[in-house]
This record gives C-alpha cells, structure tokens and sequence, in this order.
C-alpha cells in the first residue's frame, strides 16, 4: 500500500508539473550542438545515454506521476510560450526605449506607454508571465493607427509594432494552449514525491555543473539558461510559485 504523501517533503519551488516542465526546458538547452560538445568536452560522463535516461526520467515522471503525457503536451507548450516570450523582450525594449527618446521633448512619452501596457514593464522584467501577456493585450488594443502614425513618424520603424502584435496574438494563444494542457491532476503518494525528487536531483546536478562551467568562461547569458528559478519564473504566471497552480512547492529549493 502506497504511503501517505504527507511523509515525504518536496525539495523544490513551484508546482509539480511546472517543475517537471521546466526540468525538460533546461535539459532542452542541451540540444543545441554547441553547447552540448562543450559541455561533454568538460564531462567524461555526460554521453548521450546518461542524458537520455535524464529525459526519460522527465518524461515517466509525467506519465506515471502525474498522469500527464508531459512531452506531448504540457512540456510543448509551455516550451513554445517560453520560446515566444524570449523572443519579444527585446523587441518590447527596443520599442520602449525609442519612445521615450522620441516623445521626450513633449513629456508624451509616459503616457503613450502606459497606454500601451508599459505600467507593467517591471513585472515583466521579474518573469511574470501573467504581467507580459496583460502589457501585449494592452499593446494590441490601444495601438490605434493614429498613435501608430505618430510613433513610426517620429521615427520607429513600423515593423517593431507589427511584430509587437504579431507575439501579441501568439503569446496569448500559447498561453491559453498551456493552461488548457495542465488537466486534471492525480494523487501524489510518497513514492510518487519521492520520484519527483529524484528527477530533480539528477537535473539540478547537471544544471549546476553546467552553470559553473559556463560561469568560468564568462558566459553569463549561457550559464542563466540552465537558472531553475529563473526558467520556473517565465514558465509560470505570476514569477517563481510555491505550490500555486498545481501541486507541490517547498520554499527550499529551486536556486
């Protein structure tokens, strides 16, 4: 008989899907050629095998744990929207600067962009998934083709906004498609956590050898892909969860 789950302790931040999702997120980061050679250049023992094991284990722990067919589903779009959103932070900052040189002159810039969901900016900043779909629904809505003829005639350039909307449409659908994929969820025994765990452990030693390696070179923004706070905070909406959503959390772990 199945213990009870209230005698094992989860050893990390968020929910237990979210977690799962973003452990398949950072060992994504591994596909990239480059950054694999360099890795199993440093580390005899990270062959293909031993981080295939590692993703399968992601993938059991959906399917036996939790009853989801995480790779399929969750895992993809939450990988998409994760996708998405990084790819339109630097187009909303371009955006934001350019209209606060522009606009500077006639004090226009602050309203133009709290018009446009700017009021938000910091949140989004912090990872909230929640805060960037609220700005880019506002973007969408109040940029009326009068305020986009003022903006691109004061100089930036109309593919920043048609862009801006296109993600706009994107994320938010994405972001309907994530939530629609979380399901119902079933009961977490002991030996259920304790799988979970495990599954943690295995990535969180990869993520943290490889976050050293490439902090050795210097390479920041490499090193912060395999960040479990910080990919756990884009995935979820409203910044790094302790159990919200689904279940699980503790707030030890997840660093």
């Amino acid at each position: 008989m199945a213990k009870s789950s209230n005698t094992v302790k989860r050893v990390y931040n968020g929910g237990d899907a979210s977690m799962l999702t973003a452990l398949a997120v950072i060992m994504g980061v591994l596909n990239n050629a480059t950054i694999k050679t360099f890795l199993k250049g440093k580390r005899s023992n990270w062959t293909d095998a031993y981080l295939k094991n590692i993703n399968d284990a992601i993938t059991a722990a959906f399917k036996d744990v939790l009853g989801i067919d995480g790779l399929g589903n969750q895992t993809k779009a939450s990988k998409e929207l994760y996708k998405a959103m990084e790819e339109v932070l630097p187009k909303l900052a371009s955006f934001k600067k350019q209209v606060e040189i522009d606009f500077e002159d006639d004090n226009r810039e602050k309203q133009i962009l709290d018009s446009l969901g700017f009021k938000l900016w910091k949140k989004v900043q912090s990872g909230s998934q929640e805060a960037l779909v609220e700005l880019l629904a506002s973007f969408d809505e109040n940029m009326t083709p009068a305020l986009q003829k003022e903006i691109t005639d004061a100089g930036t350039d109309v593919a920043y906004i048609t862009s801006i909307k296109t993600y706009a449409a994107t994320i938010r659908d994405k972001n309907i498609t994530q939530e629609g994929k979380k399901g119902d969820r079933k009961t977490i025994t002991a030996d259920g956590i304790t799988q979970l765990n495990k599954v943690y452990n295995d990535v969180m030693k990869v993520a943290k050898i490889a976050t050293t390696l490439y902090t050795e070179t210097n390479d920041k923004l490499t090193a912060e892909k395999f960040s479990y706070a910080k990919t756990l905070a884009t995935l979820t909406n409203n910044g790094v969860t302790k159990g919200g959503g689904d279940k699980g959390g503790t707030p030890e772990a997840g660093k």
